[in-house]
């Protein structure tokens, strides 16, 4: 039994100044989600009728605080099998907001789109429309300064 506790005691002792290593040149500072979207072919005004109600979502989360800000882009390259036509950017705090974010989100989505017959109809256009190329969860970093 005492070989065990000094092996265990020493493990931890071992253990304790290596996890000091694992991020000592950066701290993580927010949590980025990026999706790519393909508009499927002859289905554009459908898909923009559909995405217009996204940055009133957006604004409506920043505005509960559930996110921090959101971007969305179009591409200027069309070619290639991971071709994609717009890409939206949701900023998050940290990983605990996002954790939370889909339980704290609802409320506030199904108030923007009104009823859920209207929230089913853009979904369903949205679907329709579109395919996701990828998804994308990323950390962002903050570099610690050189000693």
């Amino acid at each position: 039994m005492k070989a065990f506790a000094r092996c265990f005691v020493a493990l931890v002792l071992t253990a304790i100044p290596l996890s000091g290593l694992a991020q000592q040149y950066y701290s993580h500072v927010g949590v980025v989600r990026a999706v790519k979207l393909r508009i499927l072919p002859g289905k554009t005004k459908e898909f923009y009728e559909a995405f217009a109600y996204a940055p009133k979502v957006f604004e409506a989360e920043k505005a509960a605080g559930i996110i921090t800000g959101y971007q969305i882009y179009s591409s200027v390259n069309y070619e290639g099998p991971e071709k994609w036509d717009v890409m939206y950017v949701i900023f998050f705090k940290n990983m605990a907001t996002l954790d939370t974010s889909a339980d704290l989100a609802e409320p506030v989505i199904a108030k923007v789109y009104g009823s859920p017959e209207k929230r089913a109809e853009v979904l369903r256009m949205r679907a329709e429309s579109t395919e996701v190329v990828s998804s994308e969860l990323v950390r962002e970093i903050q570099l610690k300064p050189l000693p």
